[in-house]
């Protein structure tokens, strides 16, 4: 990896370059929806909508994709790949809405509560394509490899870029994982530990992306990866469970060692059910264990944010020194990424 970026600001005007992608992180509430936009195509990871504001979302991502493909009309309205982490409303609720504007040519999700997003299958029979389905049981057939996702089309440069899947749904779970002991019944109360992690690596620029994991997912995942430590090492960490205390911690990071962070969390000022404030999302802790955490760059700029102490407390302001960004803080987001490792924050 490259440890040294560049940071500018810069607007958006033309396509994503041979060798360099465009990461988007929409801002759709308390919800998720990361759009990888590559010279040639397109890589989008979660489709979700705040729940009890779908709307909102919904208005949110028709804008922001809206302008995307008017100035990429080269790529029809096409989606090559979506990516669906785990199925909660707030990762693909959107997908309807997708599927009737745009033209999706693979879905990969998990098969965990798969039944409860009729949505999701809907949309695969529309668009005509079988749901591919990740879990362990095909992990382990792959370690420590991965399930690779080949995007070599999506680019027209020398440098290819590589997309692999790790974990995915998990059918039976050991008690123990390489010495490392787990609770069965977390993985049996939520679908977020059953999340596909996804790892882009363009040259020297890598990205990871680790849907909704929680503790004991993120230590399942750690045990299985255990013989190769390296592998997750990224530049961009998107935090976990929306920078829920749970998503993120420090054997993680360890692992990532990654440069810059970014959270997809809701508006504060929301108070419905499902919102980032019923959540407590993002949670002071975790944005502390970012700022404190020595591979995360220093920002040329010291500001204030608003986060979450505890359930059911109000936001406060908490000072951030290092490249953490949020959603919630800062609307959509978009970095212009090079294949040398250096990028452009949009």
């Amino acid at each position: 990896m490259k440890t040294t970026f560049l940071l500018l600001v810069v607007l958006i005007t033309t396509t994503a370059k041979a060798d360099e992608f465009i990461s988007h992180f929409v801002n759709v509430g308390q919800a998720d929806a990361t759009i990888l936009e590559f010279s040639k195509g397109i890589v989008m990871i979660d489709i979700g909508g705040e729940n009890n504001a779908v709307r909102e979302s919904q208005d949110s991502l028709e804008n922001y994709m809206g302008k995307l493909f008017s100035r990429r009309s080269d790529l029809s309205k096409t989606i090559d790949f979506l990516i669906l982490t785990h199925n909660h409303a707030d990762h693909v609720s959107l997908i309807g809405w997708l599927s009737t504007n745009y033209k999706i040519k693979r879905i990969i999700t998990t098969n965990y509560e798969l039944w409860k997003r009729k949505d999701v299958s809907k949309a695969a029979s529309d668009e005509g394509v079988t749901l591919e389905l990740i879990d362990y049981k095909l992990m382990d057939k792959l370690m420590p490899n991965g399930f690779s996702v080949d995007i070599s089309k999506l680019v027209d440069g020398e440098v290819i870029p590589k997309l692999v899947l790790y974990s995915g749904q998990i059918d039976t779970v050991k008690q123990e994982v390489n010495n490392v002991k787990f609770t069965e019944s977390a993985f049996k109360e939520t679908a977020n530990n059953h999340s596909i992690v996804c790892k882009l690596t363009y040259g020297e620029a890598s990205m990871l992306f680790t849907g909704d994991l929680e503790l004991e997912g993120i230590k399942y995942l750690l045990a299985k990866y255990d013989k190769n430590p390296d592998i997750f090492e990224v530049d961009f960490y998107h935090v976990g469970h929306h920078g829920a205390e749970n998503g993120t911690n420090k054997e993680l990071l360890e692992r990532l060692k990654p440069k810059v962070a970014i959270i997809s969390a809701g508006n504060p000022k929301h108070i419905n059910s499902g919102s980032a404030n019923q959540h407590a999302h993002p949670r002071k802790k975790t944005v502390k264990r970012l700022n404190d955490f020595e591979t995360i760059q220093k920002s040329n700029i010291t500001k204030m944010v608003l986060v979450y102490a505890k359930f059911k407390a109000k936001p406060a302001p908490i000072e951030i020194t290092k490249q953490i960004h949020c959603t919630c803080w800062s609307g959509s987001l978009s970095f212009t990424i090079n294949s040398d490792g250096s990028y452009l924050q949009n």
